[in-house]
């Protein structure tokens, strides 16, 4: 009976330490699959971040019709935040018996993770509400706030809470296993007395029982610290083989969440624009591959040397403290190995963390050496063409110059008046062309001429022309600051030209002196042309009637219909003059 009690006295201690042993291994395997939960949530999350960022900088033309919406990944990105709360309040019953003991192991680092992880969560708001207002002002939050912040805090708090975890459920492993190995102490002293059942029971709970949770143990330990290839090796049916076959399945996951980890780094260090960070000394402590590739640097000489080492501060320095310390992205250049300098976007901005405390700068270049060639290139081509160009109006001008004086001569061989008086007016008209393409030739523009300016020139050249027909005809102007293209420059010369000179030639017969009005003005885009004499009226002469009804007038309406204006005759009072209202849009 003695026996047969401490045997039963004996397996029921031994159970329910056992037991304890088992329940606080599942415990630990819990608490490490909601920890490893709560990474993967974090990765989610800057996952929906970095496709939120990708996708708002795609084209609405290449967003196809399978890819969520930024509306589904920013509610996806929330409920992604909110899982994560729910994960740490499962973790803070796990391992906090009492919330109102700081000095409780694992208090302060999940106090440490739950801070991290709120201002994580308030800068992403942030970012979500920036992205919306500014994309570029946006995109360097994220590549120097969030980014920066989620691998340098909130990965290695969480990383600190599951070793804090761990270690506390290894403590409480390690005192069952002391008891257990006391019973067992007990069990061997009172079976001194049955030798044979005490040796028979010793060697069942060593076999069973100690010798598996050791392993059990030593495997937990060590896929806490982070082997993810170890493998427990517990091959029986009960429990703990159970409970060794749940830590081999959450180690082959934990390994895959790690790739996961591994392939974001991945798509930082591919990334093409040049990523440097420093220190609160500028010294270089990260570069990513671009920022090597452009600088021709290996990793290991970078990193430790000072970032200005890299600044072309001789050449461009005014242009970096202007714009450096409001961090703001602007034209700047980086030194070679070689000291060759390479054009690049620069911007630079400070690294704070969670603390609200500097720790370093973080710098974002982007190589824009063929857009430079290109734009040089663009901007020679433009010169060559311009010069062309206004090689071009000089030889029009020439050869108009030549047709002038061609018909000068001819004028000068015949003796009929009504050809000579045919020749001239075609000179004229000539010489105001000729005008128009000179003084195009001494503009800035090659297009646009500042036609004040020509009315003043061709009402000179008209009144030089008449200068010696014995009568004072004085010309006055009125024109705004108007600029017309070669198109409609020439046939409002030609129109002004005509008009000025039937004014000259018929609106003061039998007078000696006259005056002549010309005002030009620009209204939202409206030109209007006003020509008005005191000269004798349409009426006055039949014979300039019979003219304006024939050449004169069928220039005037051709050269009104190719501005696509309107224009129409007004005879002042008896003797008092004629004037003529021109208006076109203009183009």
């Amino acid at each position: 009976m003695l026996i047969a009690m401490l045997g039963i006295v004996s397996h029921r201690y031994s159970n329910s330490i056992q037991n304890q042993l088992l329940n606080s291994n599942i415990e630990t395997t819990e608490l490490v699959q909601i920890t490893a939960n709560i990474e993967r949530d974090l990765y989610q999350s800057l996952v929906y971040l970095i496709t939120i960022k990708d996708l708002d900088k795609k084209p609405d033309n290449e967003i196809t019709i399978d890819e969520p919406t930024l509306g589904m990944l920013t509610q996806s990105f929330k409920k992604q935040i909110l899982d994560l709360s729910v994960s740490l309040n499962q973790v803070k019953q796990f391992l906090i018996e009492s919330p109102l003991n700081e000095n409780e192991l694992g208090y302060q680092e999940i106090k440490r993770l739950d801070e991290s992880l709120i201002f994580y969560t308030s800068l992403s708001m942030d970012w979500l509400e920036l992205i919306d207002e500014d994309v570029e002002e946006a995109d360097a939050l994220f590549n120097t706030s969030i980014s920066p912040y989620f691998r340098n805090r909130v990965i290695p708090d969480i990383s600190n809470l599951r070793m804090i975890a761990i270690e506390k459920q290894t403590q409480e492993n390690n005192l069952l296993t002391d008891q257990l190995n006391q019973a067992n102490y007990a069990i061997a002293f009172v079976s001194i007395i049955c030798v044979l059942l005490s040796i028979l029971i010793a060697l069942y709970v060593h076999r069973s029982i100690a010798k598996p949770l050791k392993k059990l143990n030593e495997g937990a330990k060590s896929i806490g610290e982070g082997n993810l290839e170890e493998h427990i090796q517990i091959n029986s049916d009960d429990e703990l083989g159970e409970l060794a076959s749940s830590f081999n399945t959450m180690a082959s996951n934990l390994q895959k969440r790690t790739l996961a980890r591994d392939y974001l780094d991945n798509i930082i260090e591919t990334i093409r624009e040049t990523l440097i960070v420093t220190d609160t000394e500028g010294i270089i402590v990260g570069i990513n591959k671009a920022g090597l590739e452009m600088l021709h640097y290996k990793k290991e000489e970078i990193v430790g040397m000072e970032v200005k080492k890299f600044y072309d501060l001789e050449n461009m320095g005014d242009e970096y403290d202007a714009n450096s310390a409001n961090g703001s992205v602007f034209e700047f250049c980086l030194l070679t190995k070689r000291k060759k300098r390479i054009p690049v976007l620069f911007s630079e901005a400070e690294l704070i963390n969670g603390n609200n405390e500097r720790v370093g700068r973080v710098c974002v270049a982007t190589d824009i050496t063929d857009r430079k060639k290109s734009d040089e290139q663009v901007k020679k081509s433009l010169k060559e063409k311009e010069v062309l160009l206004s090689e071009i109006h000089h030889r029009v001008k020439n050869n108009l110059a030549v047709i002038s004086g061609i018909l000068q001569l001819q004028a000068y061989e015949t003796d009929n008046d009504e050809v000579t008086k045919a020749l001239s007016e075609s000179q004229a008209r000539i010489q105001s062309i000729s005008l128009v393409h000179e003084m195009l030739y001494h503009s800035d523009t090659l297009s646009f001429i500042d036609y004040r300016t020509y009315v003043n020139d061709l009402i000179q050249a008209i009144t030089s022309m008449h200068i010696n027909e014995g009568k004072n005809i004085t010309v006055n102007s009125k024109v705004d600051e108007i600029s017309l293209d070669v198109n409609q420059a020439i046939p409002c010369s030609l129109l002004l030209n005509e008009i000025l000179v039937n004014s000259f030639k018929h609106a003061f017969k039998g007078k000696d002196e006259g005056l002549i009005m010309v005002e030009m003005r620009e209204n939202n885009g409206l030109i209007e042309l006003n020509i008005e004499d005191n000269g004798v009226g349409i009426q006055a002469d039949n014979s300039t009637n019979s003219n304006r009804s024939s050449l004169g007038k069928t220039l005037i309406n051709t050269l009104v219909s190719q501005l696509k204006g309107k224009y129409k005759f007004r005879q002042n009072s008896e003797g008092t003059g004629t004037q003529i209202n021109i208006r076109f849009q203009k183009v």
